[in-house]
């Protein structure tokens, strides 16, 4: 039996190396947000729309970025495979230097957003908190940017751990930074939910300085940010044909697909801000938990990434094949998991974040739309992350467009706003709209690894 096996046990002790510390790092990640969103939700629910619709406007934009630098883990772990030094140094300096036009290019972004917030006919109190919020986040922007970049490149070499005790750190600090903006201490004004813009910026940019401190003071790391040469600058210089014209092909079709699905959540956030502030407060809950949730499947997605690209580098057929098999099948017991805690406890999942009564009844049917998309959830990001360690992206961005655009938020709003298809649903329709664009993207993707894999492995 193919579970019991040594291949599977022992490619599945290579797969949780690489996804726990992962799994950790992004579930400390996505806590900054929900501690965002705990602490401005005790100060009222006014904060707690602001971060609701903060975050889902500066998601798109931050996930852009991230898209187009994640193309660095699976290029780094294919010239690993091939023990390719050279290539694993020129692609690291490159993507610092992608990573700061594209983290000024957020913040120039963020910056600018009044004319949205304009069109969402939000109330005096909702409008200024959530503009204050996406203005001073946009300062942290650059800063991130060039710690993806040394993150990912850590990442590609096989090495999770960094990430995790960072991710650990920069929740640390949230904490206390978020006490002394939202609810202010002395000479610093209480601020609520726009204070959580200016503890963010600042976790932002210790993330980078200790990243790239680390970088530098760990040896198998820093011979590739050290002159190697006498020609140390030439080896600094921005290198637009080998080095950020494949990042670019690899990240921009990557970074598309990511932003389909991340603005399907926030575009329908934009849309259902006429329904009310109890609306948005209970959608921002349901899409905070499963944010949460998403990061288990996500870690595995990542890792698989990696040894499907190292295999990949190596040429090795049966070693990409049985990390494939390994990783869906812990893709469908972590989907399963999901599924059955996210139904049975929503109840008590949406009493995490809020006293109020409507709130909590509204929140709980959204989470169990969630229970109902968590193995095709499990099975679309995996596939998304082996095909992108065969360095194939293209035909994900379009999957997604058509999945998540077309028919998550397409039917979407005809199932909540109009009686074409069914009557109004509310602002349920648009979460069942995501269960089927979700299974859709499932089917697609899985469709498309077996075609890649077919054609990258057995051709050879």
């Amino acid at each position: 039996m193919f579970l019991l096996s040594s291949a599977f046990l022992g490619e599945s002790k290579q797969l949780m190396k690489l996804a726990l510390p992962i799994l950790f790092a992004q579930l400390a990640l996505t806590g900054l947000g929900v501690v965002d969103t705990i602490m401005s939700g005790r100060v009222g629910t006014n904060d707690l729309a602001a971060i609701g619709l903060g975050t889902n406007i500066m998601l798109p934009v931050f996930m852009f970025t991230t898209g187009i630098l994640l193309a660095i883990t699976p290029i780094i772990s294919k010239a690993n495979g091939r023990n390719n030094k050279a290539d694993i140094r020129l692609f690291l300096i490159q993507s610092l230097w992608l990573s700061v036009p594209l983290g000024l290019l957020s913040l120039i972004i963020l910056m600018n957003l009044t004319w949205l917030l304009e069109l969402l006919g939000l109330n005096p109190a909702v409008f200024q908190l959530t503009e204050d919020y996406l203005y001073f986040i946009a300062f942290g922007m650059p800063g991130v940017a060039l710690y993806q970049a040394l993150r990912f490149f850590w990442e590609g070499l096989g090495k999770t751990l960094p990430t995790m005790w960072i991710s650990f750190l920069a929740l640390l600090f949230n904490i206390p930074l978020n006490a002394l903006f939202i609810y202010g201490y002395g000479p610093i004004e209480a601020r609520g939910a726009a204070g959580c813009g200016i503890a963010s910026s600042l976790v932002m940019w210790s993330m980078f300085f200790i990243g790239l401190l680390y970088v530098i003071k760990n040896q198998s790391l820093a011979q590739y940010i050290k002159p190697l040469t006498l020609k140390p600058f030439k080896e600094y210089s921005l290198n637009w044909q080998q080095g950020i014209k494949p990042i670019l092909a690899l990240g921009i079709p990557n970074s598309l697909a990511l932003l389909f699905e991340i603005s399907l959540f926030s575009f329908i956030a934009l849309f259902i801000a006429s329904l009310g502030t109890e609306i948005i407060a209970a959608h921002q809950i349901a899409i905070s938990f499963t944010s949460v949730a998403f990061m288990i499947p996500l870690s595995l997605g990542m890792a698989l990434s990696v040894r499907v690209g190292y295999g990949f580098g190596e040429s090795d057929q049966a070693k990409v094949l049985n990390t494939l098999a390994t990783g869906f099948a812990w893709a469908l017991v972590i989907g399963m998991s999901l599924a059955i805690l996210s139904f049975y406890w929503r109840i008590d999942i949406a009493q995490l974040y809020s006293n109020d009564e409507v709130v909590i009844t509204i929140a709980t049917g959204l989470i169990l739309y969630a229970s109902m998309y968590q193995v095709f959830d499990a099975i679309q990001v995996n596939a998304a992350g082996a095909l992108r360690g065969f360095h194939d992206t293209k035909v994900t961005m379009w999957v997604t467009l058509i999945s998540y655009w077309g028919i998550g938020l397409g039917l979407g709003y005809l199932f909540t706003f109009t009686d074409v298809i069914v009557p109004q649903m509310g602002v349920s329709g648009f979460w069942l709209g995501i269960v089927l664009g979700l299974v859709l993207a499932s089917i697609l993707l899985s469709s498309r690894l077996r075609i890649v894999y077919c054609k990258q492995m057995l051709s050879n």
